[in-house]
């Protein structure tokens, strides 16, 4: 299946992000969109709207998880929220 966006467009979609966010976001999508970047955007949104609501203890663990299950996108949504927050680091 080929991609529906130019790379220009995926660049102005992924340039609100950082760097490391938009790598997990490209590689996500390669590996499980074909290569769409619009569902694997909404996944890291979704995994970073789900750790908000987490206390500091439940992002560690659910962070710790993911890295150990291959969950890159849901370990770098985690990370950021930590960040964001304050929580203690790992």
């Amino acid at each position: 299946m080929s991609r529906t966006q130019t790379p220009q467009a995926e660049n102005e979609q992924l340039a609100a992000y950082p760097t490391a966010i938009q790598e997990s976001i490209r590689s996500e999508a390669e590996t499980w969109f074909y290569g769409r970047i619009e569902p694997a955007i909404e996944m890291y949104e979704s995994h970073r709207k789900w750790a908000l609501i987490l206390t500091p203890e439940q992002r560690r663990f659910h962070k710790s998880g993911a890295w150990f299950a291959n969950q890159n996108l849901k370990c770098a949504a985690i990370g950021v929220v930590q960040r964001e927050l304050g929580d203690p680091t790992d």
